[in-house]
Order: structure tokens, then C-alpha cells, then sequence
């Protein structure tokens, strides 16, 4: 299988995409090897809790269940410490829509409890058959007579057979090894997890921790096995894992594994054989080691949004990780970040992420499952060694290996990753796809001396042959300059495009907030459109059109005050704050009462804020979309949706009297929300979606040999 997976690899980069498809083969093949798993759990748990006593099935779950949660109490401690080993680095992201989505909830009912057994099997819910299956074996226990030995047989042959059939499997294991292996290496860039470096290094560092030394070290501490033995049984299991990223298919080979070693060192009479075909499969329904490591990336999602955890936090999210966990990875993510308040666009990294460190963290649970059998079946034997200088050993070898490696880990990142020299890059050369003719002027019109004209009708535009469109300049992303000194931004290209479909050029004229309403009146321009919101203060004295879109309202600060404004309890505890705003005014009225302890003050610009060079305002109200886009050119500022957290939409501005202009707005709105044009602008400026060309993944056929183009 490593021999498979090194050729995959190499297959891989030599063909690079070319490949990809061969990832259909490996799925295919650990489909194969997963068909017997759910019936092996099933025939195992029955007749294995079905030859018990009562007296023994009791011991068995509790003595069990205590060494697992002593295991999930040691390897929260680790986890939590881990994050000391991140080095100091800034980065910032574009918005993301994950960050406003609420967390999907998990159905605990149909999780846990198998109302229709049947329902619970086809739909892969392992805790609902577990739990049927022990009622089933529970039930035997109080049985007696043949039907009930019928059964058991009945159980014991079907165990075997479906273990047969595993073993038989795993002979073509190798294939779907190499295939998958081969499609990843084939198409995975690493610039993709260029920004996860520091959480991958970490993670890795973590599960291998646990794999090769922690777990094995309490396991050769405490039970009659050596270190070394406790390796060489679990190699097959470590190594399937690892290569599929998935330990469903080797329960079988878990469970005798643990049977051989343990009749090897004659520990290991009926009762201790049942015990494994019991434990192994309950085990595995339960939130392993490696399961509980995804923890982490919470705590460097934190990091890497520029606030760190404080301990009650790290507390109450670890156990709320270990609760959410006995579902899904990718539920239990989106609510742990969703608990600590963090913009939820990271759990696309963790997305992305997952064919890596699903690989490393199936390798440490396969060791949870073998630490908690073996030491379940030593207790259960009476051979296992829990004296003063064995637990002072596992006390020691633990913390020892555990600092050494934080430090260790700590000083080789911070040797070898730096900070970004500037995560302003993207969104700075990010331009405006649709060409027409563009005017720009950068000076703004003197209001009492720039000659008024005639509010100009749609007709009137076609006939002039020029749009002339309203902007305010940085206001990121709506519009702003790139480096190439071009106007940019998500309304300005969205009025290159309104422009190009009343087939005239486009002006674009700069206007001051205050003085919006006067030059639409003046008829300096025929509309404005720069990322306004819809105000209810100036609905006498403007036309909004229909809302173009709708933002989130958020906080923008530096980095280390961000966990603060993000519960209203820690606001409200706030002294000696000031907060800037440049809009909402009708907000500010509102909060101004809910936060009597702020201090709130009116800016012209944002760029006043993040530019300020005195520490003037701590803090300032802007859009969550907003905001992102600005902390790309300054990450030392992040973003803090608050609780209850509302929206607000944003529209053009229309002068009064002006329906021609305004009906073919409402009109052409309507018409490029539903043609997608709309959603595509919004994915370019506001997400990021296509800022970056995504370059083929490199290969050695076509970078070195140029066989392809």
C-alpha cells in the first residue's frame, strides 16, 4: 500500500491534471471495502454482548467508558496547547457568505436513537445502529435456551464471513491507493494551502504526536505490550487508514490485531475475545483522538483571524467541539466558529484541507481505537499496570514530549514562514472586465459655481451619448483605484455595463456624501453609484432604485480588539472608545442609546479610519463586505459581525423627478439579477470568485517536457 501510494504520487505530478479522473477508481474501491462494515458491526455487537452476563456487560461499559474519557480529557489539554506553537503573522480575506449562514443543526434524534433500524442503516447513521444493535445483544443476555445459541452461531459465522470478505478486499486496496493518490498529487496545487501552512505544519505535528508516541507510550506504560509491538500492530490499520483517509474499513483489522497480541502475551481468555469484538465497534461510534484534533483548526482560524482565544473560551469551545463531534466534522466546525464569533469563510479552507488531514487524523484515531481496547481488555484481564512509577512514567513521557514539540514546532515556523510582504495584491490589479469608453475625473465639482443642467432622461442620455454616473473615490470595494491608477470597484463596473447596454460611454464623475442630493438636483450626474445605502433621512431629497444588494452590518478595528466587539456584554463593559461611522445614520441614533459608553463620531471617508496614524478612533461601523475588502489592504484591522447583527440594502441614487432614469434602473436590475450578470460582479468584487487566474496545476509533462501545452 505505501509502495501504491508513493507510485500515485509520482503518477501524479508527472502527469498532473491529466489524472484527475482516475479518482473515480479509488472511490470506487473504498465503496467496495466499506459494504461489510456496517452488517460486521452489527452480527459483532449482538453476538458478542449476547454470550455476556449481566454482571460482565456492566463492567465492560463503564470500565471502557472512563478510559475514554480520559483519553478525550488528555487529548483536549494537547490540543489546546497547540496553538502555542503558531508563529505571529498577519493575513486578512475577501467576505464570504459562509461567515452569514446559520449553522446547520444536527438531528441528535435520528442520530442516536433508531426509530426505523432500517432508515438508520441506509442512511449511514452508526451511533442508531450501535444503539440497536446493543439493545438486540442486551436482549440475548436475558435469554436462555437453543433459539437463543442458534443466534449466537448465527452471528459468530456471518462475523466471519464478512471478515472473509474484508480480507479478500483488501488485496485490491492497492488500486484504489494508487488511483486516488495519483488524482490528488495530480490536482491539488500547493498554492492552494499556501495560507494554511501554519495549521497544516501544526496539525500534522499533532496527529503524528499522537500516533507515534503519546498513545503508544500509555499503551506500552500500562499494558504488557512494548512500544515496539504496539507499532508493529497497528502498522496495517495506520497505513490503511492514512492511504484512504478512512478507518471504517479497518475495524476488522483492528479487532484481531488486538486479539493476536494480546493471546501472544497470554492475556487473552473467551470472555477478553468477546470484549474486543464488543469494543472495537462501539468505540468507533463514539468522537475519537483524531476526530477531536479538528478542534485546532478553530483555534488557528482565531489566529488567523488576528484574535486569539481566551481560556474560558477555549474551555467552553472544547467541550462543545467534543459534544458537536459526535456528528459531523463539517457541522461541528461551522458551530464551533459560529460560538466564538469568527468569520465563518475559513471553514472553506478547512474544506479544502480535508483530503490532507482527514489522512493524518484517521492514522491517530485508529491508535484511539487500539489504546481504548487494550487497556480495557488489560483492566478487564487484571493486567493492566496502574503503579505509582507506571503512571509516573506516562505523566512524564506525555508533558516532556509535548513541550519539546510546541517549542520545536513554534521555533521552525517562525524561522520558516513569514508574514506576506502584502496581502493587498489581488484585490489592488483587480479590474473592470466590461470595456466601453470611460471618462474619469478625479476633482470634485464646486457645487455653488459648476453650472446646473437638465435632469436628462434616458432618452436624453442616448441622444448625448454618455452615461455619467455618480462615485465616491476609496470606497472599497464599491469604487476605488488600482494600482494602475484605474477606476474600479463593484458599481463602478456594474455602471460599465449598464452603460454598454444603453450602447454609450460611460463619465464618472466624484461627489462628497453630503453633497449627493445637490448635484443630482444640479444635474451633474444622471446617477450615482458607489456602494450607497438606503437612508431613510434623505428619501425627501433623493430616488433610491430598487436594492441592488444587501450588506451586513460589522466593526472594523485592530486586529487584537476584535473578540471584543463581538459580544454586546464585553461592549457594554468598553471605556474611553470611540467609534467612527459615515453612515447609518439612523443606526447610530439606536445604538448611540443601547452603548451610552461609546463615543461616536462622524468621518467624510473609511479611508480616514484605516488610514489614521494617531490611534484617533478604535473602532468603526461599516459593512461585513466592506470591511474584508479593506483589512486586504490593511491586516492589521480585522472584522467583527456583532450579535443580532443586522442588514441593510444598497441602491443607486436618482434625483427627485427623475422616472425615466428611474424605471429603466428598477428595469435593468431586475433583467441582470435573473441573467446571473448581477451575481457574477458580486462574486468578482465582493468574494474574490476569479480575482486570481488559476494557472493548470504544474506537472513535469508539460512544465519540464512540454509534451502539452
Amino acid at each position: 500500500m505505501l509502495v501504491a501510494m508513493g507510485i500515485g504520487f509520482a503518477v501524479g505530478i508527472f502527469f498532473g491534471e491529466y489524472v484527475g479522473w482516475m479518482s473515480v477508481i479509488g472511490t470506487s474501491v473504498i465503496l467496495l471495502m466499506q459494504m461489510t462494515v456496517l452488517p460486521y458491526i452489527i452480527v459483532s455487537l449482538v453476538g458478542g454482548i449476547g454470550k455476556l452476563n449481566k454482571e460482565n456487560a456492566g463492567m465492560i461499559f463503564s470500565r471502557a467508558g472512563f478510559i475514554m474519557v480520559l483519553l478525550w480529557l488528555l487529548a483536549l489539554i494537547v490540543i489546546a496547547l497547540m496553538p502555542l506553537s503558531f508563529p505571529e503573522v498577519e493575513s486578512a480575506s475577501f467576505f464570504s457568505t459562509s461567515s452569514i449562514l446559520p449553522t446547520p443543526e444536527v438531528d441528535y434524534f435520528k442520530l442516536y436513537i433508531p426509530s426505523n433500524p432500517f432508515e438508520s442503516m441506509a442512511a449511514g447513521y452508526v451511533p442508531a445502529m450501535v444503539l440497536f444493535s446493543i439493545a438486540m445483544g442486551l436482549a440475548l443476555i436475558g435469554m436462555e435456551g437453543e433459539n437463543k445459541q442458534q443466534i449466537l452461531v448465527f452471528m459468530s459465522t456471518a462475523g466471519e464471513v464478512f471478515s472473509r470478505i474484508t480480507q479478500g478486499l483488501v488485496k485490491v486496496l492497492p488500486i484504489g491507493i494508487f488511483t486516488m493518490s495519483a488524482a490528488a498529487a495530480g490536482t491539488m496545487s500547493v498554492d492552494e494551502f499556501a495560507s494554511l501552512q501554519v495549521y497544516l505544519i501544526s496539525y500534522f505535528v499533532l496527529c503524528l504526536l499522537f500516533t507515534f508516541w503519546i498513545l503508544p507510550w500509555i499503551i506500552a506504560s500500562l499494558t504488557p505490550l512494548s512500544f515496539t509491538e504496539v507499532l508493529q500492530i497497528s502498522k496495517t490499520a495506520v497505513v490503511t487508514a492514512f492511504a484512504t483517509g478512512n478507518i471504517f474499513i479497518v475495524i476488522p483489522v483492528i479487532t484481531e490485531e488486538c486479539k493476536n497480541i494480546m493471546r501472544k502475551h497470554d492475556s487473552l481468555d473467551d470472555n477478553g475475545s468477546t470484549m474486543i469484538d464488543i469494543l472495537v465497534p462501539i468505540v468507533f461510534t463514539f468522537p475519537n483522538i483524531g476526530k477531536l484534533t479538528v478542534i485546532l483548526f478553530v483555534f488557528f482560524a482565531s489566529w488567523f483571524n488576528g484574535s486569539g482565544v481566551e481560556i474560558i473560551d477555549m474551555v467552553s469551545t472544547s467541550v462543545s467541539g467534543l459534544l458537536s463531534l459526535f456528528g459531523s466534522v463539517y457541522v461541528a466546525i461551522p458551530f464551533m466558529l459560529d460560538l466564538l464569533h469568527l468569520p465563518a469563510d475559513l471553514f472553506q479552507l478547512f474544506v479544502m484541507s480535508g483530503f490532507l488531514t482527514g489522512k493524518f487524523n484517521s492514522m491517530a484515531a485508529v491508535l484511539n481505537l487500539f489504546a481504548v481496547t487494550l487497556l480495557a481488555v488489560s483492566l478487564w484481564q487484571k493486567k493492566l499496570n496502574l503503579s505509582v512509577a507506571a503512571l509516573l512514567r506516562v505523566a512524564i513521557g506525555v508533558v516532556v514530549s509535548v513541550i519539546v514539540v510546541i517549542v520545536l514546532t513554534r521555533i521552525g515556523m517562525g524561522t520558516f514562514i513569514k508574514s506576506p510582504e502584502t496581502t493587498s495584491g489581488v484585490i489592488a490589479n483587480m479590474h473592470v472586465a466590461e470595456k466601453v469608453p470611460t471618462k474619469v475625473h478625479r476633482q470634485y465639482l464646486n457645487i455653488e459655481t459648476a453650472p446646473k443642467q437638465a435632469l436628462a432622461s434616458i432618452t436624453d442620455i442616448k441622444k448625448r451619448g454618455t452615461l455619467r454616473v455618480g462615485y465616491i473615490p476609496s470606497n472599497v470595494p464599491f469604487s476605488y483605484y488600482n494600482n494602475n491608477a484605474e477606476l474600479v470597484g463593484f458599481d463602478i463596473e456594474s455602471a460599465t455595463v449598464l452603460a454598454n447596454d444603453l450602447d454609450v460611454s460611460v463619465e464618472f464623475i466624484p461627489f462628497k456624501r453630503h453633497q449627493l442630493a445637490a448635484s443630482l438636483d444640479a444635474g451633474h450626474f444622471d446617477i450615482a453609484m458607489s456602494g450607497l445605502s438606503m437612508e431613510i433621512g434623505q428619501m425627501n431629497e433623493i430616488t433610491y432604485s430598487d436594492p441592488v444588494i444587501e450588506l451586513n452590518i460589522a466593526i472594523a478595528t485592530k486586529d487584537h480588539l476584535v473578540n471584543k466587539f463581538k459580544k454586546q456584554k464585553t461592549v457594554l463593559e468598553m471605556t474611553d472608545m470611540t467609534i467612527a461611522y459615515v453612515e447609518h445614520d439612523e443606526l447610530i441614533h439606536k445604538v448611540k442609546h443601547k452603548f451610552p459608553n461609546l463615543t461616536f463620531v462622524e468621518i467624510d471617508d473609511y479611508k480616514n479610519f484605516f488610514r489614521q496614524k494617531n490611534d484617533k478612533y478604535d473602532a468603526a461601523i461599516i459593512s461585513a463586505q466592506a470591511g474584508s475588502a479593506w483589512t486586504l489592504f490593511f491586516p492589521g484591522y480585522g472584522i467583527a459581525l456583532l450579535e443580532s447583527s443586522g442588514r441593510y440594502p444598497v441602491a443607486y441614487a436618482i434625483a427627485n423627478g427623475n422616472q425615466s432614469v428611474l424605471n429603466y434602473a428598477n428595469n435593468w436590475l431586475n433583467l441582470r439579477r435573473v441573467d446571473g450578470q448581477q451575481q457574477r460582479i458580486y462574486d468578482y468584487w465582493m468574494l474574490g470568485r476569479g480575482a486570481e487566474k488559476k494557472e493548470p496545476r504544474w506537472s513535469i509533462m508539460r512544465d519540464v517536457l512540454g509534451w502539452v501545452d
